[in-house]
C-alpha cells in the first residue's frame, strides 16, 4: 500500500526571532507544500510514500530532495524542467500581531507543467491519493483535467483524500467553488473548514454548528467521511470532528501552544489517513489527528515528524519531561 501526494513542492523563507519581513536581513529556510508535509508525516509513520511534483534543474531543488531523502519519500514520480521553484514568506505572528504569508510561485515548474505528470498504471488497490485545493489553484492544466484524473484513480480502487484548503489570494472564488463541487462526489475523505461550507461553497450559514455544516456536504455530495480540525485561537484549543456515514463524533478540546502555525491542518490530515491505514476505530482515528495537529504547533517545520508513539503519548502538560 501506498500513499501518493500531488503538488508544489516549496521553500519558506521566515525572518528569525519573529522580525518584520520589511526589517528582514536573514531568513530562516524551511521546506513546505501541503501534500508534501502530509507525506513527510506519514513516512515518519512507516508507511510508504511517493511525491509527485515537477522541480527546476537547479541546486535549489536539493533542498527539497534532501528532506524527501532523509523522510525516505519516495521521488520516482518527480519531473525536472528548466525553471523556478514556488516560495513563500512567512512574517510570524506575535501577541496581537497577525502573521503574514506573500506568496511567490507564479510561473514555477509545477504551475507551468503541461504535460503529463504521472503513470496512474502504477496504482493499486487500497492505494491512498492525497491531493488539495492549493495544487487546483496554482496549476491551470491539471484543475482542467482533474475529474478525468480522478475518475481513473477511483477505477483503479484507490483511496481519494481532498482537503479543500481554500486560499483566496490564489484563486478566483466562482472558478474555486465550481472545480471543488465538482469534484466532491469522486472524494473519499473530505478535510474541510467552516469557512469552506459557508463562505465557498455556500451551503450553511455562519450560525450553523460543524455537525450541520459537514452533513450538508454529505447530503450534497455522498461522501464517506469529513473530518475537520477546530482551532479556537482565542481559548488556544483545538478540537476535532468526524463524520463516518451517520455517525458524527466530536473528539477531546486539546489546549495547544504556538511555536509554529504552519502545517497543522496538514499533520491533522496525516492523523486520518494513519487512522483509516491502521484500522483505528473511528474515535481513536480522531484523537491521532488531533493530537498530530497539536503537535505540529511546537516545531519549527512545516511538516510533522515524529513517531506515532510520541502522537499517542502526547504530554498532558506543557514542558512534561520525559526520562
Amino acid at each position: 500500500m501506498t500513499i501518493y501526494g500531488l503538488g508544489e513542492v516549496m521553500l519558506r523563507y521566515t525572518p528569525p526571532d519573529y522580525s518584520l519581513l520589511k526589517n528582514a536581513h536573514t531568513f530562516d529556510v524551511q521546506v513546505g507544500g501541503a501534500e508534501l508535509n502530509t507525506l513527510i508525516s506519514l513516512s515518519s509513520f512507516d508507511h510508504n510514500t511517493e511525491m509527485i511534483t515537477v522541480l527546476p534543474e537547479h541546486e535549489l531543488a536539493k533542498i527539497p530532495l534532501q528532506k524527501m531523502a532523509q523522510t525516505k519519500i519516495g521521488t520516482r514520480n518527480i519531473k525536472y524542467r528548466e525553471g523556478r521553484l514556488g516560495t513563500y514568506y512567512l512574517e510570524e505572528s506575535f501577541g496581537f500581531r497577525s502573521s503574514k504569508v506573500i506568496y511567490d510561485r507564479q510561473h514555477s515548474t509545477f504551475a507551468e507543467f503541461e504535460a503529463t505528470l504521472f503513470d496512474i498504471e502504477q496504482m493499486q488497490a487500497g492505494d491512498y491519493f492525497v491531493i488539495t485545493g492549493i495544487t487546483l489553484a496554482v496549476n491551470s492544466m491539471l484543475r482542467n483535467n482533474i475529474i478525468s484524473l480522478l475518475t481513473q484513480i477511483k477505477a483503479r480502487g484507490a483511496h481519494i483524500v481532498f482537503d479543500i484548503n481554500y486560499r483566496s489570494n490564489l484563486w478566483d472564488k466562482e472558478v474555486a467553488k465550481a472545480t471543488v463541487e465538482s469534484i466532491l462526489p469522486l472524494v473519499d475523505v473530505l478535510l474541510f473548514g467552516k469557512m469552506d461550507a459557508t463562505h465557498l461553497l455556500n451551503l450553511n450559514s455562519e450560525i450553523d454548528s460543524m455537525e450541520t455544516c459537514a452533513r450538508t456536504i454529505q447530503d450534497h455530495y455522498h461522501i464517506p467521511m469529513l473530518a475537520s480540525s477546530n482551532r479556537d485561537i482565542a481559548a488556544s484549543t483545538l478540537q476535532g470532528v468526524i463524520l463516518q456515514g451517520d455517525t458524527f463524533i466530536t473528539g477531546e478540546i486539546y489546549p495547544y501552544q504556538v511555536l509554529n502555525r504552519i502545517g497543522a491542518g496538514d499533520a491533522f490530515m496525516s492523523g486520518i489517513i494513519h487512522g483509516l491505514i491502521e484500522q483505528y476505530p473511528i474515535e481513536d482515528t480522531l484523537d491521532f489527528a488531533t493530537k498530530c495537529a497539536v503537535l505540529q504547533h511546537t516545531t519549527k517545520e512545516d511538516a510533522l515528524s515524529c513517531q506515532v508513539d510520541e502522537v499517542l503519548n502526547l504530554a498532558q502538560y506543557a514542558g512534561s519531561l520525559k526520562r
